[in-house]
Parts: C-alpha cells; structure tokens; sequence
C-alpha cells in the first residue's frame, strides 16, 4: 500500500474527508474534530500519512508533537519526559473504504516513522471509552491503558501508551472489565494496565 506524505495544499480534501467522516458517525462524540489550524500544525510537523483511491483523499493518519509546556500533558499521567513523547493524534477512513485495515496499516506505518526518527521514546493517545473501534486499533498497534481519568475541562478518557523502547509487562491473574464501568476503572483502575479489549471487556493486569 502506497501512503502519501500530505502537505499544506491538501488542506481542503483533508477537511472534506472529516466532514464526510463525521457525517456518517452515529455517535457523533467518538470523533474529535480538528480545526484547520490544528491540521495545518500536524502537516508542518510531518507526521502523516495518506491514501489515495482514483485521485480521491479516502484516509489519512497523524501524529502530532505537542509543546513542552501543555497544560495536560499525556507524559505526566505517567511519569515520563515530555521532550521525548509524541501524540497519535486524528485517524480519518472515508466510510466507503472501511475494512481493509487502513487504520491500523497507516498507524504502523507512522510508528516506524516515529521510531527512525530516534526523536521520541514515547507515544500517546486518549480514547473516549465508548469509542470502541478506536480502542480495538490502538490495543492492535501496541498501546495500554495507563490511566482513566477526566481530561480536556471534565471530559472521560482513556490515557494511551506505547514506549518505543521498551515492554510494558502485563502478567498475572487477568481481570475483564465490562468497557463503560467507569467507576472502577477512574478508581481502582488506576492500579491496572489495561491491555486488550475482547468483546465488550477491557483486559486488566496489576501494575
């Protein structure tokens, strides 16, 4: 699969895949709209991908490298530099095109790109807990649940991390945990590293 480094001058088909994207969402609160500015940041940054299909813009994926000083930044939920991390940011299928693993194609692809870089030893992201098929894809590629917590004035997120450099250990005995059993796992979740999501539960191991 060919993936495009997008720039600039793709701005308008990028903004007319996440209109197209979110049109099509249920939920419409699974999808965190970007402002142009913030896409326009991604692309100076360079961490993108694209897919193209007959000249069409039909999926794209970003990484975004936040400030030193952001005020909620994912490096501190948990203890890590924040000079060395990196966000995976926004990922955009037109509805058309889903199924063929484009998603998790472009996140791998990212990741390596991250890793060749030797910039970053850390990458994050937040899901919200009901965005199941989000959480699917970054358990796929790797990340763990680190923390849920209230981000962004009040908003339920999971704290996604995947290290660069080394394993996060999940041994032990395994505990499942039904996806929207907020109360435990903003509780005492915060003892646990959740792993992978089978079904409708959230795989959890003891830190």
């Amino acid at each position: 699969m060919n993936f495009v480094k997008l720039n600039l001058n793709d701005i308008g088909e990028i903004m007319g895949l996440q209109d197209s994207v979110y049109e099509h969402l249920e939920q419409k609160e699974v999808l965190e709209k970007l402002t142009k500015e913030e896409f326009e940041k991604c692309l100076e940054q360079g961490y993108v991908a694209g897919v193209y299909f007959e000249d069409e813009l039909i999926a794209l994926r970003m990484m975004y490298i936040p400030s030193m000083d952001e005020e909620e930044h994912l490096a501190d939920d948990v203890g890590v530099s924040r000079e060395r991390s990196i966000y995976s940011e926004i990922s955009l299928v037109n509805p058309e095109h889903r199924g063929q693993k484009l998603q998790m194609k472009m996140g791998e692809y990212l990741i390596d790109q991250v890793r060749e870089s030797g910039d970053f030893d850390y990458i994050f992201s937040t899901v919200m807990p009901v965005n199941l098929a989000s959480l699917k894809d970054k358990f796929k590629l790797g990340f763990k649940i680190m923390r849920t917590r209230l981000k962004y004035g009040g908003k339920r997120r999971h704290v996604l991390y995947l290290p660069l450099n080394e394993e996060v250990e999940c041994k032990g005995e395994v505990l499942n945990v039904k996806y929207d059993n907020y109360d435990w796992m903003m509780n005492a979740g915060q003892g646990y590293i959740g792993d992978s999501l089978q079904d409708e539960f959230i795989a959890y191991y003891k830190k």
